[in-house]
């Protein structure tokens, strides 16, 4: 089934000589696509500092020497953000995986449900919300007809310590390493 969203651009701002505000040319305004089981990805932005450096075009700079690791679906290491549309086709889901991040889910099309390790539920739709604060979790499209496309605000954190116990990033589910970020 081909997907029914098309790639979503982007429109970076920068400055030129004489201060005035401008759109940046650095960096492709069309995004790729990138598969993993379950769903369909966009690398937007990513920032790998924090406060972000702008001066010089440093943030952009970064990007471009970093676009090797957009094709494999990463996390930001503390203070770090990333930008990522995901699309889920009918039926898509994730496994359920942990990662050092606060991320800010927002439904922009269809619906999800983000299910929690506890077997708690919600459904969301679009224009809800869903703050994931470094939980053991997974997301799934109920619809069996419609795609779903979430836009995620991922912020790299330190893991979270709970009664005396240290929850560390879990991408086993993926196939990767759990120290792998």
């Amino acid at each position: 089934m081909s997907r029914p969203f098309e790639n979503p651009k982007r429109y970076v701002t920068t400055h030129n000589a004489e201060g005035k505000a401008v759109f940046s040319g650095d960096l492709a305004e069309s995004l790729p696509a990138y598969e993993i089981p379950g769903m369909s990805f966009y690398e937007a932005y990513t920032t790998f500092e924090a406060p972000v450096n702008m001066n010089d075009e440093t943030d952009i700079k970064a990007i471009q020497s970093n676009k090797e690791n957009e094709v494999n679906i990463s996390f930001p290491k503390p203070g770090a953000v990333i930008l990522r549309y995901c699309d889920w086709p009918p039926g898509g889901s994730s496994p359920l995986h942990r990662h050092e991040t606060m991320d800010f889910g927002i439904v922009v099309r269809g619906e999800m449900e983000a299910i929690m390790d506890s077997g708690e539920t919600r459904l969301l739709k679009a224009g809800d919300l869903l703050v994931q604060r470094n939980t053991l979790h997974a997301w799934r499209n109920p619809s069996p007809t419609q795609y779903a496309r979430v836009i995620f605000v991922i912020q790299g954190s330190s893991p979270v310590n709970i009664g005396g116990k240290v929850m560390h990033q879990d991408l086993t589910r993926f196939g990767k390493p759990t120290e792998d970020a």
